[in-house]
């Protein structure tokens, strides 16, 4: 097998391509051949060494992925050999309250992730994926899409007329759109351009915002809304965001936090949020469950995740690049088959 690993420490420049025997699965686990694998914003966190004490190297990094099943355990009956799947993100959270090691069970940090030809993983924690999707539309759902699934159904699944706010244009953003779309919401997305704008309003959202145009957007979606503000606010920003996620929502709305991108320390002003009677709502991915719901509902509605970028496996680190400059639009993959792009 061939993989990536932070080898000697975080950063890009200890980030290696190394040659390993192919692991083999043990009697509830199943060996795996990945096709392609999808880097999220939490990856240039791992990255940069800034995801805690307990993610450490020697590590493969990434969440997202996808391949087919090439041999199974003795106890394994769920899966054949062919069958295309992806790992669960959390490896050990089927469904129901979190276990209270969460934050151990994380495919890329700290258990090794899916930029690797091939890995090993329990039969239980491995999710069909839809057959219309390509590999690389299929890599990004593990993490991005759960995320975007779950931020539209907790802590009460989003209704048909409800009015959505989502936060930027990043994988989890650009699937909720579609979603939150197909659930009969009507969806307001924030922008960081012109050309972005135009790009979610062809993904169905009704209107656009460019935040760097108008800093002050929580004005504009009360307009929007007749000065009622939105149902729900998916909270991809983090603390210079925060306050103004506020702002957009209605009184008994909830802001779903999701994301840290612009910081972690916020302030609120807590009238607002006490008076109105709003619910703060973190979502971390999601279980087991959640991945399959989230299939089930794209198979329905025959939903495609939006791919900027898919890069062959010998040039992963050009991907990292490529996220980290943030001048793209949608996810970006790497082909896990030698030579050949998804």
């Amino acid at each position: 097998m061939r993989y990536w690993s932070f080898k000697d420490g975080f950063g890009l420049e200890n980030l290696v391509a190394r040659e390993g025997e192919t692991p083999q699965p043990g009697p509830d686990e199943v060996l795996l051949e990945l096709s392609a694998a999808s880097l999220n914003y939490r990856d240039l966190v791992v990255m940069w060494g800034q995801h805690g004490r307990a993610v450490t190297t020697p590590l493969i990094p990434l969440s997202d992925g996808v391949g087919k099943v090439i041999k199974t355990g003795s106890a394994v009956q769920d899966f054949a050999i062919g069958d295309r799947v992806s790992p669960a993100f959390f490896q050990h959270w089927d469904g129901g309250a979190p276990p209270q090691n969460l934050e151990r069970g994380r495919l890329g940090g700290p258990l090794d992730g899916v930029l690797t030809t091939h890995g090993v993983f329990p039969a239980n924690a491995l999710v069909r994926v839809p057959d219309y999707l390509s590999d690389a539309e299929a890599a990004t759902l593990p993490c991005a899409g759960v995320t975007a699934w779950s931020a539209l159904s907790e802590p009460a699944p989003v209704r048909p007329g409800e009015t959505v706010l989502i936060l930027g244009t990043g994988g989890v953003a650009l699937l909720a759109i579609s979603l939150a779309k197909a659930a009969g919401a009507r969806v307001i997305v924030t922008t960081s351009s012109s050309e972005r704008a135009a790009q979610v309003r062809k993904l169905g959202a009704d209107l656009a915002i460019n935040r760097n145009e108008v800093p002050n957007w929580s004005k504009t979606v009360r307009e929007f809304t007749g000065g009622i503000g939105c149902d729900r606010v998916v909270e991809l920003g983090g603390a210079a965001t925060l306050m103004e996620s506020v702002k957009a929502a209605k009184t008994g709305g909830t802001i779903i936090v999701v994301g840290n991108v612009t910081g972690n320390t916020a302030e609120l002003f807590l009238p607002l949020v006490l008076t109105r009677r709003l619910t703060l709502h973190s979502v971390s991915v999601g279980p087991r469950q959640a991945f399959e719901a989230l299939n089930r509902a794209l198979d329905h509605h025959k939903i495609r995740p939006v791919v900027d970028t898919v890069f062959p496996f010998d040039r992963a680190p050009e991907a990292f690049r490529a996220l980290e400059s943030g001048g793209g639009f949608g996810n970006v993959c790497i082909s896990c088959v030698q030579e050949t792009e998804c």
